[in-house]
């Protein structure tokens, strides 16, 4: 189900619940008894809105983890973990869950567990053995939660590795966990022997990570330098190692001229990241990646970026080596280009501003911008300038990027609050959030954000116009009352997303009543 931009802005704006009275909680407790499933469905989704305020809903709910309905099931776990409080019998039952022949079901009740947070000593062994389920959601969740767990997991990760259905998704667990994972690699170097093609790769890629750990394993990691297939992970991994004897770097200084250009460039990396005093290694390998940004290949233009970021190129430099890959390239080279201009941050700028005249590179250049929040400031012009562009995407974006900014993209307040009034759809919603993110700054926009949170029909504008005007506001008793029937109103709407954000926001207006 699509969401709009406002629906998410709300959830990142809105700060706390107002009161909660105990009929409601009563009531739909009750309702959850009735005999009608869509019934049973409502009381159980507005539980779960009210967080731990229906505490008292636990037992319960806990009791329609049972319900023959698997929707019904799937509901009542998905509440369980948004209220976030469970006993034992709770949790037996959310475990029981896992092991459901639903895949919503078994989503569900791994993504309520890893909110109640029942202890490593429960949770483990059930993840572990779901990393070969095979639903790819279940799967992704498992995944998520282990990694999140951090270091308790790995014992878990490394019995996975000797699980055929496990051994690749426990591979890629112990990449992202890294150093914190180390314990792990004996059994990793292991696979480089007895595991396959894809495997392999993964667990050097893993290795990789915990290059002190993998140091001990030097020579497994060499050995696949002579499978074609590996060659490429097992040079990542030694360069990662910062260390090499001078056979393996002669034989690494020979791949760098390889036919396989993959190989080449990540060869020309492996060399400069161990020796990165050595100036002709780097060069070299800066102008290798940067030629490899612009590859028709995926694998090689996402493995140029990183290394590009890994070796701290000179922003200087980057800007030079980056040029040609930039002209006449796609729109994937352009992102990973982009991509790498952002990691340059504030002083990325002047380029970004010069990105933005050119079709292909202005979108990201925009996103760039925002994404520098206050830093992105000197941009504030030429991102007034494309709010009425052609392109509804790049005036949109060019919104969103003036709200990042912040107070400091006060100049952009009149241009915004005529987006605001004439625009439709994302570019008007965008235009009420950005004025509202600009603040007290943008007090001038208060007259018109009164008028369309008057008159507009659409809820979640008005909803938009008045997180606005307690922004840009808040200190007026009049502005306070003027939203106060918007925000009622707003809480009666069958849009529950609309409904609890205002909820959230009549708490705060409240409290500052």
């Amino acid at each position: 189900m699509k969401r709009s931009f406002f629906a998410f802005a709300l959830l990142l704006v809105a700060v706390s619940f107002g009161s909660v009275s105990a009929a409601t909680v009563e009531q739909s407790i009750e309702n959850l008894k009735s005999t009608d499933e869509a019934t049973r469905i409502a009381a159980i989704q507005e539980l779960g809105s009210l967080g731990d305020k229906a505490a008292s809903a636990v037992t319960p709910l806990t009791s329609l983890l049972q319900d023959t309905s698997p929707q019904v099931a799937a509901q009542a776990a998905h509440a369980l973990g948004q209220i976030g409080v469970a006993d034992d019998t709770t949790l037996e039952g959310l475990l029981a869950l896992t092991g459901s022949q639903d895949p919503q079901v078994r989503r569900e009740a791994i993504s309520a567990l890893y909110a109640l947070h029942p202890g490593h000593e429960k949770m483990l062994p059930i993840f572990a053995k779901l990393l070969g389920d095979a639903d790819p959601a279940v799967r992704l969740r498992v995944m998520n939660a282990l990694t999140e767990t951090g270091k308790p997991a790995v014992p878990e990760l490394i019995a996975a590795l000797k699980s055929e259905k496990g051994a690749l998704w426990a591979c890629l667990i112990l990449r992202e966990l890294g150093p914190e994972a180390s314990d792990a690699a004996p059994e990793l170097a292991k696979v480089l022997t007895t595991g396959k093609g894809a495997l392999k790769r993964e667990a050097l890629l893993a290795l990789a990570t915990m290059p002190k750990a993998a140091t001990a394993f030097t020579d497994a990691i060499v050995k696949c330098l002579d499978d074609p297939t590996l060659a490429v992970s097992a040079t990542y991994a030694l360069g990662r190692m910062g260390t090499m004897s001078p056979e393996v770097e002669a034989k690494i200084k020979a791949n760098v001229e390889s036919k396989d250009k993959l190989l080449g460039t990540m060869s020309a990396w492996a060399l400069a990241f161990t020796h990165p005093d050595n100036e002709a290694f780097k060069q070299d390998a800066v102008h290798r990646l940067a030629q490899g940004v612009g590859s028709s290949n995926a694998i090689i233009r996402a493995m140029s970026a990183q290394g590009l970021i890994s070796l701290q190129a000179k922003p200087e430099t980057l800007k030079a080596e980056l040029q040609d890959p930039l002209n006449d390239a796609g729109e994937p080279v352009v992102s990973n280009a982009m991509g790498l201009l952002s990691t340059m941050g504030p002083s990325a700028v002047d380029y970004l501003i010069a990105a933005l005249k050119h079709p292909s590179t202005r979108f990201d250049a925009i996103a760039i911008l925002g994404s520098l929040g206050k830093d992105g400031a000197p941009a504030t012009s030429n991102l007034i300038a494309l709010i009425n562009d052609e392109n509804p995407r790049v005036a949109n974006q060019a919104v969103v990027a003036l709200g990042n900014i912040g107070p400091a993209a006060k100049a952009a307040t009149p241009e915004l609050t005529k987006s605001l009034e004439s625009g439709e759809g994302s570019i008007a919603h965008n235009s009420a959030l950005a004025l509202g993110r600009i603040g007290p700054d943008a007090v001038e926009a208060k007259a018109t954000l009164l008028k369309v949170m008057q008159n507009h029909s659409d809820p979640a504008m008005q909803l938009s116009c008045a997180w606005a005007l307690l922004k840009v506001d808040s200190d007026s008793a009049a502005t306070r009352e003027a939203v106060l029937p918007v925000l009622k109103d707003a809480m009666k709407s069958d849009n529950p997303i609309i409904q609890n954000a205002a909820k959230e926001m009549l708490g705060k207006l409240n409290g500052a009543m």
